[in-house]
């Protein structure tokens, strides 16, 4: 490695800097992008990047990307580096950072439902072994493809789709998130704030002209044509998506917008101290076409949940820069325009491979063991409270109406934190609580009142047969020992016709307020229709329940009813002779016997 010059080391850090800034950027994109009970977890997971791009990076991953060349496919040197080359520091803190850029990619890819412990094993895995790999075989010293004569400046594929098939192979594995896709179609989750997806992109486009007019690492004049077309690139990435949301969305859509900026930003990497600027702004507003069309094939054909789409973004954006390299770059030495873009092909080709089948063994070995997603219950509620314990009054707030409104019992209160917007929305919520509570008691009172009228008998104020078969019909007769007494007044219709239905009336209210004191407590009483009533007795011996019926007709053959005079009844008993007797068949039997009754003359007592 050659000497760095006071005032390039001044460059590169200054660049490493932005760079740095990159992972504030990605942590806004992605805590805007996914619901608001999963945004600490994914700020987290990109705060989790910054420390394994550094440590893992420090440890391993620097000396495998850029150390001495074996067989052209790892570096054998510079690990733990110990500071004392100025050179090395800098190489070092630059290359950092973009470790710390591919592994904040997967995380976009696999959020919402990925176990933090998890996420921080993949991290280590990306910074430590797949990223340098991959990196030494495009830019260390002997590295086979550099070797071929791939060209990727500044990393469109050794960065981005590196980090998206590693982020492709953890969405196949843990599947989608729950209720993503219903009935064959990809539901909409809608963002959490869509501020931060564009206050992000901004960030991520300043912090993009280090990441690329960095990549030179040296200062002259050349780095001016480096960050125009960083510049360009990223616009016309933004006016194909403007374009795109135009033609296929209603509005225009502040995530097609958004991401189309960043696609922009990807696919230039690769070229950008190469391409004149009106080839970047080609390679920008295609890469934002490139990145709609194949959204729609990741999410619709290939059905994989890819919640910052970035498969799309950085994995065919990144493709795409990568290839244009071979169809609009300085042709290299002894080489022609289809030997470079074969090579280029080899360099995407190699990527995708390395990068998506060690992605799949690394998420495939955590889900054999339990430890890649998080349980049903866990991504419900969110992987804020879930992994971190962290809530956002917010979240905590709209949970707490959920549970009441679920639950239906409007007698509970919202927390209210004073002084703060969630806190006026509570003690609303609560007033309104307070209302529904008050209607829900009245209507209680109202549904017991009418509960009680529909099982009553109006004139007598006993119950209905409705309201005997609620007490009984669930029993079993001959286990709860339950015999039938049916009774009916003699010749009532004469009763009626000489004396009118008022009259009619009182005796049967008579008859009832005569009855109802001569039962037991476990026994019941009831109006079966006209002047039919229907004892229950608690007893299944005949001979019992034939003594009770011959007491109460005995009882009302000596009231005296006003104008009537004398009122006889006839009655029919039964009792369950075994268990599969249902309580309908002891009240056939005790009809029929109150048949017999008034077949043989009225005014007495036959059993069945």
């Amino acid at each position: 490695m050659s000497d760095f010059s006071d005032i390039d080391v001044l460059w590169i850090m200054l660049t490493a800097f932005l760079v740095f800034l990159m992972q504030f950027g990605f942590a806004l994109v992605e805590t805007g992008t996914v619901r608001s009970k999963n945004t600490i977890n994914v700020a987290m997971k990109n705060l989790i990047d910054t420390i394994m791009g550094v440590v893992v990076f420090w440890a391993v991953g620097f000396g495998l990307m850029f150390g001495s060349d074996h067989l052209g496919i790892f570096g054998t040197s510079w690990f733990f580096i110990d500071g004392a080359d100025y050179n090395v520091n800098a190489l070092f803190f630059f290359q950092a950072m973009f470790a710390a850029t591919a592994v904040t990619i997967v995380s976009g890819a696999v959020a919402e439902r990925i176990k933090f412990n998890a996420y921080v094993l993949v991290a280590i895995i990306v910074t430590g072994v797949i990223y340098p790999i991959f990196g030494h075989w495009s830019w260390g010293d002997g590295g086979w493809l550099k070797t071929l004569g791939f060209v990727d400046f500044a990393g469109s594929t050794v960065v981005h789709s590196v980090g998206a098939w590693i982020g492709l192979a953890g969405a196949i594995v843990l599947g989608p998130r729950l209720g993503k896709f219903r009935k064959g179609k990809a539901l909409y989750f809608t963002p959490s704030n869509h501020n931060f997806i564009v206050f992000g992109v901004f960030i991520l486009w300043f912090a993009w002209f280090g990441f690329n007019a960095g990549s030179i690492l040296i200062y002259d004049k050349s780095i001016t044509k480096i960050l125009l077309n960083t510049l360009i690139g990223g616009a016309f990435g933004g006016l194909g998506a403007y374009i795109i949301s135009l033609f296929f969305k209603e509005r225009v859509s502040v995530e097609v917008f958004s991401f189309g900026i960043i696609s922009g930003l990807v696919g230039i990497t690769a070229g950008c101290d190469d391409f004149s600027t009106p080839v970047a702004a080609l390679v920008g507003f295609v890469a934002a076409i490139v990145m709609f069309v194949t959204d729609q094939i990741v999410l619709k054909v290939m059905k994989v949940d890819d919640p910052l789409s970035v498969v799309s973004i950085h994995g065919f954006s990144g493709i795409w820069g990568t290839m244009a390299v071979g169809f609009f770059a300085a042709l290299p030495e002894n080489m022609t325009r289809v030997e470079f873009i074969a090579v280029q092909f080899t360099g995407v080709l190699a990527a995708f491979f390395l990068a998506f089948t060690l992605g799949l063994v690394l998420f495939s070995v955590l889900y054999k063991f339990k430890s890649l997603r998080v349980s049903k219950k866990n991504e419900v509620i969110g992987l804020n409270v879930a992994e971190h314990n962290a809530r956002q009054p917010w979240v905590e707030t709209i949970e707490s109406i959920i549970r009441i409104m679920k639950s239906g019992n409007f007698s509970g209160k919202v927390y209210e934190e004073k002084y703060t917007e969630v806190g006026i929305v509570a003690r609303f919520f609560n007033y309104l609580l307070s209302l529904l509570n008050t209607e829900q008691v009245k209507l209680e009172k109202s549904n017991i009142s009418l509960k009680k009228e529909s099982i009553t008998d109006p004139l007598t104020k006993i119950m209905n047969r409705r309201g005997l078969y609620e007490k009984v019909q669930r029993q079993n007769p001959y286990k709860d020992k339950i015999s039938i007494i049916i009774f009916d007044i003699d010749k009532f219709k004469v009763v009626n016709d000489t004396h009118g239905h008022a009259v009619g009336d009182e005796v049967i209210k008579t008859i009832a307020e005569t009855v109802t004191p001569m039962l037991r407590q476990e026994d019941y009483i009831a109006r079966w229709g006209g002047e039919e009533f229907v004892v229950t007795l608690r007893t299944i011996d005949i001979v019992d329940a034939q003594n009770s019926a011959e007491r109460l007709r005995a009882k009302i053959e000596t009231v005296k009813f006003p104008q009537v005079g004398k009122v006889t009844c006839s009655f029919g008993v039964s009792s369950p002779k075994n268990e599969t007797m249902t309580l309908d068949d002891v009240i056939e039997n005790a009809d029929k016997a109150l048949y017999d009754a008034k077949r043989l003359g009225r005014n007495r007592v036959c059993c069945w």
